[in-house]
């Protein structure tokens, strides 16, 4: 089996300053502290005595806690117990929030990692149903949702596994009437990621996309009518050094009709991209690498989503260094760059989401070796301790720089002096006074730009 290696020592990166230009557009605040090591995040409405959708963490004892954001106070609540242990991410454990049971209302969480692909069932007692349990002979490579199948009602389940001889399957686990049965729609090459979603304009409906160790990448997708047998694939590219980790389907390219797939190597640290190039295939492109150290060199986890907004999609990535790496598309092409980094160990997963509707966007969510949940946002120009908020702390910062009208700004003021117009005077404080939230009250990014 080719399994990533097992950590034999920490190896500290020095290549990040502690404060940067980049790291100064977010703010960092810490949400949540679980008692382990966090693998894995879904972002979806799950819990319907909480309004709004709730964040489900996968914790180093294949425990599941709830988050239900509320400004910057996260409760944190333990849904599940634990069944197993994942070693890491040797184990490729996976979360997801989807409709995947017809006798349950809303969405279920589906965990995979360790030993054990599970349903956990909210309200009531919270139960949990074991879909797939994994054996001496043979390795689970993690489950992830979607409605791939026109003709059942709801999300199916779609389970890889590594069996012998490196030989890799793809189950559909489908709910009816509450049994669930499993189909093998896929026996190839060990599938290291999958994802469901529209990406192929010449076949109707949505489309399986499957990562592979060995390189290619394949198109799956319903057969027409009732054959028997392995679902019809296509390669779409073919790359041993770009080979996938982790995938996700979006609209991130303005200048591509329809969705791409964007990935997460596992390899070669970085973010590619693929679209349509023709009929035969697609073309890969290499939009990001990342700094993890050789023997690490795997991307993690990924995560789309509306940071900047009127700037298109962007992507998130976080990788054993502990770095949060953000990429998007300009007039000038695409461009990344790191905008944080835990200092506390790797980073195993990435979300994003509009977590806190009070700004303008979405916010990013990050967890991993630490334990913790790490919320960044877009900052304030005048959160000046980079905290998310504008307050007491923030106007003595603004306080111990004040001149007055027509006085020289003094060194180290610069930003003080939010009218640009080389004193800091009430002026500026009229400007500031424009974006003060308040302790714990998140503060707009782009407050000093109002009329």
């Amino acid at each position: 089996m080719h399994r990533p290696a097992r950590p034999l020592l920490l190896i500290l990166l020095t290549a990040f300053p502690s404060t940067s230009e980049a790291e100064q557009q977010f703010a960092v605040r810490t949400v949540y502290h679980g008692p382990s090591a966090v693998y894995g995040l879904a972002w979806g409405d799950f819990d319907s005595e909480h309004a709004g959708n709730e964040v489900a963490c996968l914790l180093a004892d294949a425990s599941v806690a709830q988050l239900s954001p509320n400004g910057f106070n996260w409760a944190g609540v333990l849904r599940h117990k634990g069944l197993t242990t994942i070693n890491g991410m040797i184990d490729r454990p996976t979360i997801g929030v989807d409709n995947v049971h017809s006798g349950y209302s809303g969405n279920e969480i589906v965990i995979d990692g360790g030993k054990y692909l599970t349903v956990i069932r909210p309200g009531g007692g919270w139960s949990h149903e074991i879909l797939f349990t994994v054996g001496g002979a043979g390795a689970g490579w993690g489950s992830r949702t979607g409605d791939i199948d026109p003709s059942h009602p709801g999300a199916e389940i779609l389970h890889s596994f590594e069996g012998v001889m490196d030989r890799g399957t793809i189950g559909l686990f489908r709910e009816k009437v509450g049994v669930w049965q499993e189909e093998i729609i896929y026996n190839e090459h060990v599938v290291m990621d999958s994802a469901v979603g529209e990406f192929d304009s010449t076949h109707a409906g949505p489309e399986l996309v499957a990562v592979t160790e060995m390189g290619p990448a394949y198109e799956i997708h319903p057969p027409t009518g009732s054959p028997s047998g392995y679902w019809p694939r296509r390669t779409l590219w073919d790359n041993m050094d770009e080979a996938g980790w982790v995938a996700r389907i979006a609209d991130v390219d303005p200048n591509h009709p329809g969705n791409e797939i964007v990935y997460g190597t596992r390899y070669s640290n970085r973010i590619t991209m693929s679209y349509p190039a023709g009929s035969t295939g697609h073309h890969l492109e290499v939009l990001f690498t990342g700094n993890a150290p050789p023997g690490y060199r795997t991307l993690y986890d990924i995560a789309i989503g509306d940071v900047a907004p009127d700037a298109g999609l962007e992507i998130l990535g976080v990788d054993h260094s502990g770095s949060v790496y953000l990429v998007g598309k300009s007039y000038a092409g695409w461009h990344g760059r790191t905008i944080w980094q835990d200092l506390q160990g790797a980073l195993h997963a990435v979300v994003s989401g509009d977590f806190l509707p009070e700004i303008p966007g979405d916010e990013i969510l990050v967890a991993g070796q630490s334990g913790r949940a790490t919320l960044l946002l877009r900052r304030s120009p005048v959160d000046y301790d980079q905290d998310g908020d504008v307050d007491r702390d923030d106007f003595q910062a603004f306080e111990n720089c004040f001149s007055g009208p027509q006085v020289p700004v003094t060194a180290g003021c610069d930003s003080r002096d939010l009218d640009a117009d080389g004193d800091v005077d009430q002026c500026d404080f009229g400007l500031f006074q424009r974006c003060y939230s308040g302790e714990n009250n998140p503060a707009d990014p782009g407050c000093v730009n109002l009329p």
